[in-house]
């Protein structure tokens, strides 16, 4: 994974772990539960694309195998992994 792709995803992933605490506070806060429903699904969201954005990582990783079974078999694994994620 280039440096940049990296920095990238980790943002991704701190936003994710925050809106994460803020569920968890908005619970201890008492806060309305359809705004709580609201910030999770925003969140299950935000995982999703940040889910997406490693495959799509690994999808570039996968051609770069150096035999064709390797790149099949890494090919079929991330379209398992897409298809469960979906």
């Amino acid at each position: 994974m280039s440096n940049s792709s990296c920095i990238e995803i980790k943002k991704q992933f701190n936003r994710v772990n925050g809106q994460f605490t803020a569920v968890g506070k908005m619970i201890d806060d008492g806060e309305d539960y359809v705004k709580i429903v609201e910030l999770i699904q925003a969140t299950r969201n935000a995982l999703s694309s940040l889910a997406i954005e490693l495959l799509k990582e690994e999808t570039n990783n996968c051609f770069d195998k150096s035999s064709k079974e390797d790149k099949i078999k890494s090919f079929e694994n991330l379209v398992t992994k897409f298809f469960k994620l979906t």
